[in-house]
């Protein structure tokens, strides 16, 4: 192997590793904003079962106070998520590009394996899509259909979206309580 193939290989191994190493923290990231978001459900839902069996003002103040913090991680959780894709986007691009340069430079003896799984899964070429259901042979194949479907950091955007919502709603409606209930009581 030359020189320059031989560097253009380890770049493109040190370049998947990498890929995988964000995708992983990607996930992982995700699975914990999902845990810390269900424990301040949790609690905002014990909160507000005893706010609401006992209205008290404090209690409702709790509410409120309870319901920003999540708030404020979600709104943060999208930036950073955003950001997070956009690395593991430039890190897929550049093992695009280096099988492009190893494609111009050693077209014998080049492959394409990000090429063709970026062919298949993101720009859904007919052509190579049907070739891979050749290969696998497999009657009632359901690869075209999950071929086709969405990415998961699409349902993942909506899910933290979701949450954003959800918080927002819980601290206006925490907060109207608490008002309503300020109001009650200075003109009772």
């Amino acid at each position: 192997m030359e020189k320059r193939e031989t560097r253009l290989l380890e770049e493109w191994k040190a370049n998947n590793d990498l890929f995988k190493f964000h995708e992983d923290l990607k996930q992982k990231r995700f699975a914990y904003f999902l845990t810390i978001q269900t424990a301040f459900l949790a609690l905002f839902g014990l909160l507000a079962k005893d706010a609401f069996s006992d209205a008290i003002l404090i209690k409702l103040f709790g509410l409120v106070i309870v319901s920003t913090p999540p708030l404020f991680i979600a709104i943060y959780f999208i930036r950073v998520d955003a950001r997070a894709r956009a690395y593991v986007d430039t890190v897929k691009s550049k093992l695009l590009m280096l099988e492009e340069e190893w494609q111009q430079h050693y077209p014998d003896n080049c492959f394409s394996t990000y090429s063709q799984q970026f062919a298949v899964l993101v720009h859904r070429e007919t052509g190579l899509v049907a070739r891979y259901l050749a290969v696998r042979g497999i009657s009632d194949d359901p690869f075209r259909v999950l071929v086709e479907a969405k990415a998961a950091y699409v349902g993942e955007k909506v899910i933290v979206q979701l949450f954003v919502f959800l918080w927002s709603a819980m601290f206006i409606f925490a907060f109207v309580a608490l008002c309503w209930s300020f109001v009650i009581k200075v003109l009772c």
